[in-house]
């Protein structure tokens, strides 16, 4: 017999998954804008214990590093309320595993966001730190699932469709890895035009593109990059036309080819298609703004959210009868 929850607890952990896609805009702003190290010390802020930090003081770069550290730390206590309430109220001992890996991941992305800011944003560490991002994102949704009425509710089969859309997350979740790599590595700009490459629709990989790139990036005022920056680059948006094909074939899977879908699935896969082709819109929008810092947060943004909701289709699509306890 599943356990009957309270819907206030159903409610808190939807408001965890919000609230942790608005810590990743956030996290998103801070590389935007560059100001990973507006503010120099870790755990305190200038100093001060994190919340004495005087309001009027947050500004420029402070404000958006400062204002992360806060939403951060606001997710870790939402965090901590869930598993401490999973753990007193669930009787499914995986969904209580679940709230204490929730716990443990924020507490691990925590530090590597201190060890950021001690070690002055070292690459490696900053990938790590995006990574537990998205993983503890899917952590949450999980548990939002499980909780919700429709898990409940649901008559639980392995569905036929389910193999495509594994491989449409892990995809997503690759391509979100590599987005973060590619920032960190300052490959954002590594292509400075789209659809074309630096000129050319099929360009040849050799010094002569690099050349090409970095004469563009002199004008730009920007730094010269690698050749194993480009081929980052490259491999990010190889990575969105592989999404795109996913996309359609499985639309075409589940729309044309079945007709016993629920209107949740179909509304999850239809607002799926929608964001991938924001998604890619918005990288597009990226190139063509320069990285404008709002456009490529929302960029981020966006990316988490398809990671999500193709996450939420394959929970849809999978037998989870025995999380029903």
């Amino acid at each position: 017999m599943i356990t009957v929850h309270s819907k206030n607890l159903r409610w808190f952990s939807k408001v965890l998954v919000l609230v942790t896609l608005f810590l990743i805009f956030a996290g998103a702003l801070v590389k935007s804008f560059e100001v990973g190290l507006s503010v120099p010390d870790w755990p305190t802020t200038y100093g001060y214990q994190m919340f004495a930090y005087p309001w009027a003081d947050m500004v420029g770069g402070i404000f958006y590093e400062h204002g992360h550290r806060m939403i951060a730390t606001f997710v870790g206590a939402l965090t901590l309320v869930i598993a401490i309430w999973l753990g007193i109220q669930e009787s499914r001992k995986p969904v209580k595993i679940l709230g204490y890996s929730a716990l443990a991941l924020v507490i691990i992305q925590g530090l590597l966001g201190g060890l950021t800011v001690l070690l002055f944003l070292p690459a490696i560490v900053s990938l790590l730190h995006g990574v537990i991002a998205q993983t503890f994102l899917l952590v949450v949704i999980l548990i939002a699932y499980l909780l919700s009425k429709e898990f409940s509710e649901k008559h639980h089969i392995h569905d036929d469709n389910r193999s495509i859309v594994i491989l449409f997350l892990a995809t997503v979740y690759l391509q979100l890895i590599l987005g973060a790599w590619m920032r960190h590595t300052e490959s954002g700009l590594a292509i400075y035009d789209f659809p074309k490459m630096a000129g050319y629709w099929f360009p040849v990989l050799n010094e002569t593109l690099v050349n090409i790139i970095n004469n563009w990036r002199f004008e730009m005022d920007l730094p010269d990059v690698l050749f194993y920056q480009v081929l980052i680059h490259l491999t990010h948006r190889l990575g969105a036309l592989i999404i795109f094909i996913l996309m359609i074939v499985t639309h075409y899977k589940i729309i044309h080819k079945q007709n016993n879908y629920s209107k949740t699935v179909k509304g999850n896969l239809y607002l799926l298609d929608f964001l991938v082709v924001v998604q890619i819109m918005l990288g597009a929008i990226t190139i063509w703004t320069v990285k404008g810092p709002f456009i490529t947060s929302f960029h981020v943004l966006n990316g988490a959210a398809v990671m999500g909701l193709c996450f939420l289709l394959l929970l849809r699509l999978s037998d989870l009868s025995f999380l029903k306890g």
